[in-house]
């Protein structure tokens, strides 16, 4: 699974590292021979990992994120099949456009987040991700390749600027001696075998199947969806917000910045999802420990199902910066609900 890893974006809260235990867990009830014939809800899709493994392991895949930043996964590859990039569109992104076109990321977001170079550059990609002959899943996989690239451009993909300011004007005094490689480093990104190999990546993931993307609120989308296998991983209360965390993104993207998820602010609004999706007969859920133990959640998901397995992992979140208290405590809860 490690080259459709490659393809995805590296955001917060991603489950590269579960998917195939979470997937595991499933076979307990589901064997893996009827996958085919089943359609498993992805109602947050986030970096997309769970989605394009379940559409990897053949089920018809119905996914949904309100953020366009994790939309634009599911419609560059869960929705395609078959549509790839090719170097001659990479190397459209480095010709400069005739005349003028958005430069948010050089006028909003430089020195902050993006030296001068990496925004001139996103700016320049986005104008002919969406301006150039890259109709319907090209311009998605274009789009991808372009956050892709932009998460690339920061320590842990973390878009809040940091010391980024101190990197791009050259102070590296004022640069935690754990970034100053980071940033050297990603000059190497405005070379085009850096993006080309990316986009061989993004390609690379792209497989024939059954999936469906969409961009609603996941109480909405799951009122209205139906399947046979839902998964669950909304935004973990007590946790960074991800509209916080990727905010350049959805200015970039949307034009808009995102109000926070109310799934980051109170553990109980997962009752609200949990009622959406009672037509759905085997739920699989994902949380951490921040509010909730595990205890606590599987007797609110046993207010709606009546079998209920569950397991917890030690899993570190940012371990590379978190103490190592917080790595030590860290515990992740995945849990196997059926009627």
């Amino acid at each position: 699974m490690r080259n459709l890893w490659r393809a995805l974006p590296a955001y917060l809260g991603g489950k590269r590292k579960l998917a195939t235990l979470i997937f595991a867990l499933l076979t307990r009830h589901l064997p893996s021979s009827d996958w085919r014939d089943l359609t498993f809800v992805d109602p947050f899709l986030g970096g997309g990992s769970m989605s394009l493994l379940a559409k990897a392991y053949g089920f018809e895949v119905h996914c949904n994120d309100v953020a366009y930043r994790s939309a634009l996964v599911g419609h560059a590859l869960i929705a395609n099949s078959s549509v790839t990039l090719t170097d001659a569109d990479v190397a459209l992104l480095f010709r400069e456009p005739d005349g003028d076109y958005p430069r948010t990321a050089e006028e909003t977001f430089s020195p902050s987040v993006f030296s001068a170079e990496h925004a001139r550059f996103l700016d320049q990609g986005l104008h002919w991700a969406r301006s150039g002959p890259f109709p319907g899943a090209k311009r998605h996989l274009m789009e991808l390749l372009l956050v892709r690239w932009a998460l690339r451009c920061q320590p842990m993909s973390q878009l809040r600027g940091t010391d980024a300011r101190a990197a791009a004007e050259g102070d590296f005094d004022r640069v935690s001696p754990r970034r100053v490689g980071h940033y050297v480093g990603s000059l190497r990104l405005l070379q085009p075998r850096a993006v080309t190999a990316m986009a061989r990546q993004l390609s690379g993931a792209v497989f024939p199947g059954r999936g469906f993307v969409s961009q609603i609120d996941a109480v909405e989308f799951l009122g209205h969806t139906e399947g046979d296998v839902v998964y669950f991983d909304p935004p973990y209360p007590g946790t960074t917000s991800y509209e916080k965390e990727y905010r350049a993104l959805d200015i970039l993207l949307e034009g808009r910045e995102l109000a926070p998820s109310r799934f980051s602010n109170e553990a109980g609004a997962l009752e609200e999802l949990f009622r959406a999706a009672s037509h759905i007969p085997v739920w699989l859920v994902s949380l951490n420990n921040a509010v909730l133990t595990l205890d606590e959640l599987s007797d609110m998901i046993r207010g709606h199902r009546q079998e209920v397995r569950s397991v917890q992992v030690s899993y570190s979140h940012l371990g590379s910066i978190a103490s190592e208290e917080k790595n030590a405590e860290n515990r992740e809860y995945i849990v196997l609900a059926t009627d």
